[in-house]
């Protein structure tokens, strides 16, 4: 890798390590800083970039679940126990959720059917229902999962260069992870304001037939497609769909 290169690749870096220090200096809290994978970074720088576009539109954030020190720990593997990471609250003009990473969804398509996005929105006090399966790791570790019925967005992050293929892969975890796609009334698609759509982040640059592929996808259904984090994009507020919960029901059986 050429010097040049090596510059821009560390530079979303740096970035994305500035967004969490900011978060933490802003709720007075300290980031435990560990070794971590770049993927681990990407999806960290990702996450604050979601905490900022949300505290942008009218949601109060609240970290939680921080450690005995104060510490914010990240979960980035999706082998951790979720109630041992820590997570953050967003209450808004639509209700109270939970923004996590790395909580295994099961969908409503089919119980036999769960897998685990990098970041998810859920309804605040969502069960994250946990047993143990002979299949899942020999029994040895509790399979942890939350009903696709209570996932407002599922989001992932992948530290690549974008490809047609990838982009039409995040079609699978729309149509699977949120139960009121296609037709339900538990959300409202908007323009202007509300959650982000469930979003596919990419570091790399989109070029012209990429970019061309992108809108068409946002046209047509309610996603996102984000590129160029890599460079430093990670500014969010011109993205194009978003989400206003509507199911209060769903909000008011888990209370």
């Amino acid at each position: 890798m050429s010097t040049a290169s090596t510059h821009k690749a560390m530079a979303w870096l740096v970035q994305a390590n500035k967004l969490a220090e900011d978060f933490a200096k802003k709720h007075r809290h300290y980031l435990s800083q560990t070794e971590r994978q770049l993927s681990a970074a990407f999806e960290v720088g990702s996450l604050h970039a979601l905490l900022r576009y949300y505290e942008s539109h009218d949601y109060v954030l609240q970290p939680a679940n921080l450690t005995d020190d104060g510490e914010y720990r990240y979960l980035t593997s999706p082998n951790g126990n979720p109630a041992n990471f820590s997570f953050v609250r967003a209450d808004g003009p639509d209700g109270d959720f939970e923004i996590r990473q790395q909580v295994r969804i099961e969908s409503h398509v089919d119980k036999r059917i769960c897998f685990t996005p990098d970041i998810v929105v859920i309804v605040k006090g969502a069960d994250i229902k946990s047993s143990t399966d002979r299949r899942y790791a020999s029994g040895k570790r509790p399979f942890f999962r939350v009903s696709s019925s209570h996932v407002v967005a599922a989001h992932e992050c992948k530290s690549m260069n974008p490809f047609p293929e990838l982009m039409v892969s995040f079609l699978g975890m729309l149509v699977v992870a949120h139960e009121w796609y296609p037709n339900g009334k538990t959300v409202k698609v908007t323009k202007k304001s509300g959650h982000l759509a469930p979003t596919l982040f990419v570091g790399g640059t989109p070029r012209g037939l990429h970019l061309r592929m992108i809108t068409a996808l946002q046209e047509s259904y309610a996603m996102n497609i984000v590129c160029g984090l890599h460079e430093g994009t990670w500014e969010l507020s011109q993205v194009q769909n978003r989400l206003r919960w509507q199911a209060h029901h769903v909000v008011d059986e888990l209370k």
